[in-house]
């Protein structure tokens, strides 16, 4: 979930709280007779179910966010888990009281105020946050001219901070793409965690991440790709079809490319096959065809 869809959403959150409270202000104070009464309640019902609803959103976007974090939380990450843990208890408290405790009817009010005010300050240190902080972040590449600023220890940090948010590191690190794939892949994700990302920390991630596969490249044994592009092809292309079909194809390297590329679409899984693994079972293919 991008920042301006947090901002989106919370927004959402914090009106329909307050027209939930002052649908229940009006009717505890100006509205005195039942038919009125009646439709003002349907109207808070309905408001409520899409305020928990929208909670119990944002609490699992925030639970999933604090899951792959792997370094000590900041002050506002922190205040952002207190606040969203406190409008818990609460929410059980006046759902309880509407179902269950009538007799306490009375309290709703100052109650649901007290809810409106945790939720304010919940979102606005989240979306408030973001909207106070736009960020200017543009496509960003590498050139000679960084040659100066770049540091493989800062990128390293840059990567195992950041990357570290949204999934695990072994993910990146694993992966084999070419410079311009990793450009793409590093400001996609610089995106998604504006404005806490500069176009500094993208060009020092990308620095890192394109020089660390060039190592892994390099230590990669001579004649080893024929070995990695057979045994992917028989852990990978077998999952749909029998390897007699595979072998007794009779294909040239543009034609086998795009066959593993109509492979990995009928996949739908993004993780199937890394560029890496690609270019290695298209290699071992077009040149096992050109051998025989």
């Amino acid at each position: 979930m991008n920042p301006l869809s947090v901002s989106v959403l919370a927004a959402l959150f914090i009106f329909i709280g307050g027209v939930t409270v002052l649908i229940m202000l009006e009717m505890t104070g100006r509205v005195r007779d039942n038919a009125g009464k009646a439709g003002l309640i349907l109207a808070h019902r309905i408001l409520g179910y899409l305020f928990l609803s929208l909670f119990v959103l944002i609490l699992l976007f925030m639970i999933r966010k604090v899951a792959g974090f792997q370094e000590e939380l900041t002050p506002r990450a922190v205040i952002h888990i207190v606040l969203a843990l406190t409008l818990i208890p609460l929410l059980l408290i006046k759902v309880l009281v509407v179902r269950r405790l009538p007799q306490l009817s009375a309290k709703l009010p100052l109650l649901g105020i007290t809810i409106f005010v945790f939720s304010f300050g919940l979102t606005g240190i989240t979306a408030g946050y973001y909207v106070l902080h736009r960020s200017n972040l543009t496509y960003t590449t590498l050139s000679a001219h960084d040659n100066d600023v770049l540091d493989m220890e800062l990128g390293k940090a840059v990567v195992n901070k950041k990357c570290a948010k949204c999934h695990s590191l072994e993910r990146v690190y694993r992966a084999y793409k070419s410079d311009d794939g990793w450009a793409g892949t590093v400001n996609k994700m610089a995106l998604l965690d504006s404005p806490n990302i500069t176009s500094f920390d993208v060009k020092q991630a990308l620095n890192y991440l394109v020089e660390q596969q060039k190592k892994r490249q390099a230590k990669r044994p001579a004649g080893l790709e024929n070995d990695i592009g057979k045994s992917l092809v028989s852990r990978k292309c077998s999952v749909c079809h029998n390897l007699d079909r595979v072998f007794g194809a009779r294909k040239n390297i543009k034609q086998w490319t795009s066959t593993v590329g109509r492979m990995v679409t009928t996949m739908d899984d993004p993780d199937f096959l890394s560029e890496q693994e690609k270019t290695d079972i298209i290699a071992f293919l077009s040149r096992r065809e050109a051998i025989e």
